[in-house]
């Protein structure tokens, strides 16, 4: 049902979230587990509290970068429990579902961060958008399995309650194909001196944050880099 979302823990330090995390997903029918840079992992501690979704573990992918991890799906949602200044696209958690529930053709990463410092601005850079779960003022910080059944939960409930209308999805670009152009643009930019070494940062952040907001299709991907060639060609860089 939900083989088009990828769960993703990033830099997860104990390995009994991420047990937990297995089991709160195969329980809402959720089995696409993509780790990043675990702490510990395989581990007994894991497999003693998935209770019974060892083989969600098993089929985990582990990957030695976010990036890496990201590659081959279309759009990146992170969750995150404080506010940041990168104006990335913020959505309630029930936005998030109703678009998840419409646009079924996709396919997704969630994304949860450490337990500690959760996702960092750089990681958050590669989200097409940010949700935040409410909780009360005086303390904000969700247990990160707790994290993704409210997520599995809130999705599950969601499809299985309503039958939605799905129109034809568009064919999106891979983070794979996003990041590529990426790279081509800042490094011409960087050949241009638009980007130099005071505004580099500042500027590449924008970048990222301004074609995310676009959700480039793969034939748009083509013609971006059909235009960069043009450049360069007629500047000859």
């Amino acid at each position: 049902m939900f083989s088009n979302i990828y769960i993703v823990l990033v830099n997860t330090s104990h390995s009994g979230n991420i047990g937990s995390s297995a089991r709160a997903m195969k329980v809402m029918g959720f089995s696409n587990l993509s780790l990043v840079n675990p702490k510990n992992f395989p581990s007994e501690q894991a497999t003693a509290l998935a209770v019974g979704c060892s083989d969600v573990l098993k089929d985990a992918k582990v990957f030695t970068s976010l990036k890496e991890a990201l590659n081959e799906n279309m759009i990146n949602i992170g969750f995150t429990s404080r506010n940041r200044k990168a104006s990335i696209p913020n959505m309630e958690i029930e936005d998030c579902t109703d678009y998840l529930s419409h646009n079924r053709s996709y396919t997704y990463n969630i994304i949860f961060g450490n337990e500690k410092s959760g996702l960092s601005n750089e990681e958050l850079l590669m989200c097409d958008y940010i949700v935040t779960l409410p909780t009360h003022k005086d303390y904000k910080s969700i247990n990160l399995s707790a994290a993704v059944q409210i997520f599995t939960y809130e999705l599950f409930k969601k499809c299985t309650k309503t039958i939605f209308d799905t129109k034809p999805g568009l064919n999106l670009a891979t983070s794979k194909e996003k990041d590529f152009f990426y790279k081509q643009l800042i490094n011409l930019l960087i050949e241009m001196g638009f980007i130099t070494e005071k505004n580099n940062k500042s500027l590449t952040k924008k970048i990222h944050i301004l074609f995310n907001k676009a959700r480039l299709e793969e034939d748009e991907i083509n013609m971006l880099h059909g235009i960069l060639a043009s450049i360069r060609k007629k500047i000859k860089i």
